[in-house]
């Protein structure tokens, strides 16, 4: 299991780079909506729904909400009411986590409460990926903010396999820890700190700039445990089978779409 991820994401990373830097915004959306629209498809799944005619239907609304907001990134109060009601979602989900699973099933464990979550989670996701790419140096900071995804995931396997003690939300996904999760963190601050040389950021900018790195690996791993409570809720070990070893769209992207949203609000306020 561990090769086969291993090669398939080697064969994908030189793809997902060359897109970022050198495809226009319109083919980089384009991408990103065809991928999250299938992500909507196995929300469905997720929020126990079987049909495929309400799981398409879903997918459907979702890729239209995400059209809507391909044509609303020229009203950046818009994007950033969007972006900010996505990081109120995240926000309570912090507060389910340790809670789960209790009252879940009345809650989110609601199939409608389940789609209206992933219709506003993905949408959030394609408007600030689409709006960061369109932006001043848009198709570097894309890919940083994918490094420090992969510094928080890379350095949450490594540490958690190596010093792993104490369960970071048993009740979620029994194999992380706090070890684990300390180790993702410091990562992602190198990774920060890298990024803020590489874009040539110094003083009060570059402090700021690692700050958001790490609250951006911070809410990447609060992403991948949202993740982790709906694939148990639905009983369930992957989201879908799209990738091999890697298992479907949202077991894949599951800390971007938490993480997407702070860091193109963040970078607002950044004079980049």
């Amino acid at each position: 299991m561990l090769k086969t991820r291993i090669l398939t994401a080697l064969a994908l990373l030189p793809l997902v780079v060359a897109a970022i830097l050198w495809l226009p915004t319109a083919g980089v959306a384009l991408i990103l909506g065809s991928l999250l629209t299938l992500g909507a498809w196995e929300w469905g799944r997720l929020g126990g729904i079987r049909e495929a005619g309400p799981r398409a239907a879903g997918a459907a609304v979702t890729a239209l909400v995400m059209l809507g907001g391909w044509y609303g990134l020229v009203h950046p109060g818009l994007v950033l009411t969007w972006l900010g009601a996505a990081l109120v979602w995240w926000a309570a989900a912090v507060r389910w986590i340790p809670a789960f699973p209790r009252g879940w099933g009345a809650s989110l464990g609601r199939p409608a409460l389940t789609l209206i979550s992933g219709l506003l989670v993905l949408s959030a996701c394609f408007v600030a990926l689409v709006w960061l790419h369109a932006g001043p140096a848009g198709p570097t900071l894309m890919l940083l903010l994918l490094i420090l995804i992969w510094a928080a995931d890379t350095g949450a396997y490594f540490a958690g396999r190596a010093l792993g003690r104490r369960k970071l939300a048993p009740n979620v996904s029994p194999g992380k820890t706090l070890e684990g999760a300390a180790g993702g963190l410091a990562l992602t601050t190198l990774a920060g700190v890298l990024g803020a040389w590489w874009l040539d950021l110094a003083g009060g900018v570059a402090l700021a700039f690692i700050l958001l790195a790490v609250l951006t690996g911070a809410i990447s791993i609060v992403g991948d445990l949202t993740q982790s409570m709906f694939k148990r809720h639905a009983g369930v070990k992957d989201s879908g089978n799209l990738f091999p070893g890697h298992g479907g769209v949202l077991d894949r992207i599951d800390s971007l779409l938490a993480a997407a949203p702070l860091f193109s609000l963040g970078l607002q306020w950044l004079p980049l």
